[in-house]
């Protein structure tokens, strides 16, 4: 089969499609994974083949006006996300439309037999639809991904403007549903009521298998630390939703961890060092680290404090390290409140606490056996989901036929 795999430039929802993609070169399929070009250096590391298509809108530039960051005035509204989800929405179909046309073009080129494609790549959809090709939908690990396509978020059917707007450039209905769903979750990390809308297709469960991006591990991380060693990181998609703002609160709570008996060490390397000011002058049990994939860092760590997105969160719960998500946006709050349903973890909001609340926190997660007990949990519930080479041979079961326009 050929398989054509593609995600918005986005590292988050890229990383987690490497290991089926891997899976699927190996069990003999030709795979192309398929981004706009700030995402070639990502793919390339990766070692998947890559093509690059369209042009990159300027996220940074969008991210850094806090359309994403929800703000105080919205909670008088009832609703402190919903500006959030608007431009989250408005975002991805801009997004779509400035790689779209390449992406059809492309799959006209190439003829897949199958497009997998990220829940919020909606570019997938479209040139599944023009092409006549089947499309699944990957979805990347968060506890509720909202259907930012459709009107309502969780049981609609009915698509918005922008995302129609996408499919009637090329003539055609817009495609609701992909054939069927690939999820990463375990089931304790999924919402428990049902979602209608995604429910409409077949969702096959995987296993999910940490990958950060290449990398080496570093030397202290083989050598056993006097203490336990605690990493904080406050990650780096959440930094450009958030703003530079959360390097200074994040200095609070490393400084406020260091004052427990522990190793505190904090990722760095993602961040230029206009942005690290205020790391400068840290203390002594403090170790800044620059780059190290995340899943090596937290082999050698006890517990970890961070801002609930769902790479870090997912890539913890695979290695059973306990957690602290402090949470602020709708991504971090879903998924950590399903993270300490589990045991595995605490979740405080970042407006409800303070440096003291999450040394606390981080306290409590060292001393007390429950936690560690629920990460296990965790953990081997995780190592019991099918394996991507399992999730394989469904594909290989997928068919249409194709009627090439």
């Amino acid at each position: 089969m050929r398989i054509l795999f593609t995600t918005y430039a986005a590292r988050a929802h890229y990383f987690p499609m490497v290991p089926l993609a891997w899976a699927c070169v190996l069990a003999g399929h030709e795979v192309r994974m398929v981004s706009t070009p700030s995402l070639a250096g990502a793919i390339d590391g990766s070692g998947l083949p890559g093509v690059c298509v369209g042009a990159d809108i300027d996220l940074d530039a969008r991210l850094a006006e806090g359309a994403l960051a929800p703000r105080d005035a919205d909670a008088a509204a009832g609703d402190p996300y919903a500006r959030v989800v608007d431009n989250m929405a408005r975002l991805q179909f801009d997004t779509a439309l400035a790689m779209v046309d390449g992406l059809v073009g492309f799959a006209r080129w190439w003829r897949p037999d199958l497009i997998v494609h990220d829940p919020v790549s909606y570019a997938g959809a479209v040139a599944g639809q023009v092409t006549g090709v089947p499309t699944v939908g990957h979805l990347y690990g968060m506890a509720r991904v909202p259907r930012l396509e459709l009107a309502d978020l969780w049981t609609g059917v009915v698509p918005r403007a922008g995302y129609a707007e996408l499919f009637e450039r090329f003539g055609v209905e817009p495609r609701i549903h992909p054939v069927a769903w690939v999820d990463p979750r375990p089931p304790s990390l999924r919402w428990a009521e049902a979602d209608p809308a995604r429910a409409a297709v077949p969702s096959h469960a995987m296993r999910y298998i940490p990958y950060n991006g290449p990398g080496l591990l570093p030397e202290w991380l083989r050598e056993p630390g006097g203490r336990p060693r605690v990493c904080v990181t406050w990650g780096t998609t959440q930094q450009k939703k958030l703003g530079v703002g959360v390097v200074e609160t994040f200095r609070g709570y490393v400084e406020a961890v260091a004052e427990l008996d522990v190793e505190v060490v904090v990722t760095v390397g993602a961040a230029d060092e206009a942005v690290l000011k205020p790391l400068r002058d840290l203390p002594a049990r403090v170790r800044k680290v620059g780059w190290v994939p995340l899943h090596l860092l937290l082999s050698g760590c006890e517990a970890i404090v961070h801002t609930g997105g769902t790479g870090t969160l997912m890539t913890a719960a695979a290695l059973g390290v306990p957690q602290v998500g402090v949470t602020s946006i709708p991504e971090g709050r879903l998924n950590t409140e399903k993270l300490a349903e589990t045991g595995a973890g605490i979740w405080l909001e970042e407006a409800a606490t303070d440096a003291a609340g999450v040394r606390d926190a981080v306290g409590r997660l060292l001393a007390k056996p429950s936690y560690r007990d629920g990460a296990a949990r965790l953990r081997g519930e995780i190592g019991r989901q099918p394996a991507p080479g399992d999730v394989v041979r469904v594909l290989e079961t997928i068919r249409y036929e194709k009627e090439v326009r």
